[in-house]
């Protein structure tokens, strides 16, 4: 059961002051105000352009803001690439992963990193030490397989796990259950909620409603790259978010489908299989006849 009951703290982790980005003819941000407090999980809500991914692109140091200002655990920082963002404990999994589909689990984890490497020197201590950090936050992993044998929730959980890895103490997750079935979904908003209770700061990057409500302890919504407000989401709706988003009322139930209302035997087909055989990536039958 997913609850939203907060152990969060008054502590600011992140403070992003008046920020301001431009690309070439699109203003993506415009005088954004965000902030995140210790131990909380943090909904940055917004339709499709609002301007998130590319807030949390400055965070995680893709990009320079052109304005304004960011502070972590008070101190002002300006991040120039990925590494500093990494090396003060920001870290970011993106929509589509960044992983190489030949090399193991392990291998993708310090993919990157400099100096020596237990994956050289010491692999099963490597593997020891993964493995104790995925069961410690429920993430079910082989540091050993290949990710090109891995699911695509297992292969978000690599993501995860090599933020935790390099000390992450700040999580960003940009739309992470687009791309997941609905009980791989649900796994990873538990999974969030651990995270938090062990002093993560996460932040979640959405625009699915019954998710942030579910599992956000406060949501800040943008819209035209411009910051609407932050709420608790145990003092609003679905409703209001909604509203928030879009800037005028909305509705959102359903509309019922005419042509459902008909018998299924007088509707027409709308997919015809025969006799299909499909292998999986491991060359085995999937679908038999």
């Amino acid at each position: 059961m997913l609850t939203t009951e907060t152990t969060t703290t008054q502590t600011l982790v992140i403070e992003m002051q008046g920020i301001d980005k431009q690309f070439p003819g699109v203003l993506a941000n415009q005088g954004i105000h965000f902030d995140v407090r210790a131990g909380e999980i943090h909904a940055l809500l917004g339709e499709n352009g609002a301007g998130k991914t590319t807030l949390m692109n400055i965070l995680c140091g893709l990009y320079e803001p052109d304005a304004g200002q960011i502070r972590l655990f008070g101190e002002p920082v300006r991040f120039r690439s990925p590494r500093e963002a990494i090396a003060a404990g920001i870290g970011m999994v993106h929509q589509h992963f960044m992983l190489v589909d030949s090399f193991t689990v392990a291998e993708n984890i310090i993919l990157g990193q400099t100096g020596r490497t237990l994956l050289r020197e010491a692999p099963r201590q490597l593997h020891r030490h993964l493995q104790n950090l995925a069961d410690q936050y429920g993430l079910k992993m082989n540091p050993a397989i290949p990710v090109w044998q891995l699911s695509v929730g297992e292969q978000q959980r690599v993501e995860i796990l090599k933020a935790l890895y390099r000390h992450a103490r700040v999580l960003i997750l940009d739309e992470p259950t687009a791309v997941l079935t609905p009980q791989e979904a649900d796994d990873l908003l538990i999974t969030l909620q651990m995270l938090a209770a062990q002093g993560t700061t996460i932040i979640f990057i959405s625009h699915k409603l019954r998710e942030v409500m579910s599992v956000c302890h406060r949501v800040t919504v943008l819209r035209d790259g411009r910051t609407v407000g932050t709420v608790t989401t145990q003092e609003c709706s679905e409703q209001q978010l909604a509203e928030m988003m879009v800037g005028r009322a909305v509705n959102l139930r359903r509309q019922p489908d005419a042509s459902k209302a008909l018998p299924l035997q007088e509707q027409e087909p709308a997919l015809h299989l025969k006799q299909l055989s499909v292998l999986n990536d491991r060359h085995l039958p999937a679908i038999q006849d």
